[in-house]
């Protein structure tokens, strides 16, 4: 499995599914080469969906993250480093800060 699609699946997970959207994405990667991970996704069973209904996790999906994330201990923090320049996951740290400035639990 190539990195870039590791991390889609990460940022799936993170999400709970995409919508209608894509990754937003570095600018060395075209939109037509996401695309092309996502149908490659779908096609070996690790999503479902479309661009137009959302993508999903399948349990294929689900598992290869769980032994990405086993066996590649050491690599998780470039992982998460880079799901983090995606912006996936900091909109709920941003949830949490604005909470706590309010004095909301």
């Amino acid at each position: 499995m190539f990195p870039s699609e590791m991390v889609i699946l990460m940022a799936i997970a993170e999400t709970g599914g995409l919508g209608k959207k894509l990754l937003t994405r570095p600018m060395d990667i075209t939109g037509e080469y996401i695309g092309y991970l996502y149908n490659s996704l779908v096609i070996r069973g690790y999503l479902r969906g479309n661009i137009v209904r959302g993508y999903q996790l399948t349990p294929k999906g689900r598992e290869a993250i769980l032994e990405f994330l086993q066996v590649n201990k050491t690599r998780v923090k470039e992982r998460i480093k880079t799901l983090q320049e995606l912006r996936i996951g900091i909109n709920q740290e941003l949830d949490k800060l604005e909470k706590e400035a309010l004095g909301v639990k």
